[in-house]
């Protein structure tokens, strides 16, 4: 999380103030620069991996482990309300047909599902999410109820 400070004339201005390293090497001639999130932009690279058949496939579950950009399809019929269920996901942000369904971490919560409405889905539906983590999960799942995960 970076480190927020005012300035002279009182607005915020975030960023990194220290060294950063990368598993205890210090980084050097680094920049960080913003991921493109708007709906076409995450239309856009959606298919742009779901029409390249040199997309690296699924592994076997239980052996992912890195961060990544996992996408998908699924069908819907009927068309209704669902859920995104996060448990065995660790950390990341949900798409499903382009839309921004918002942040998961099912060990912090406050829910473990993400709210899916029905004006977002469709017969065929493309999930994108972008995992910041890491996780041995290779699937998803919508159901039909919503769940804070300590019940």
């Amino acid at each position: 999380m970076p480190i927020l400070q005012s300035n002279n004339n009182g607005t915020m201005e975030g960023g990194l103030h220290d060294k950063v390293a990368l598993e205890n090497t210090l980084l050097q001639n680094w920049y960080a620069c913003g991921i493109n999130l708007t709906k076409a932009a995450v239309d856009s690279l959606a298919t742009s991996f779901l029409n390249n058949p040199e997309v690296i496939q699924p592994e076997v579950a239980g052996t992912l482990s890195a961060p990544g950009v996992y996408i998908g399809q699924f069908t819907s019929n009927p068309i209704q309300d669902t859920f995104f269920n996060s448990t065995g996901w660790t950390k990341g942000q949900l798409f499903v047909n382009g839309y921004n369904l918002g942040r998961y971490w099912p060990v912090a919560g406050p829910q473990t599902t993400l709210y899916v409405p029905k004006p977002y889905i469709q017969e065929t539906n493309t999930v994108l999410l972008i995992e910041l983590v890491g996780t041995t999960q290779n699937t998803v799942s919508f159901i039909d109820t919503p769940s804070t995960g300590f019940e």
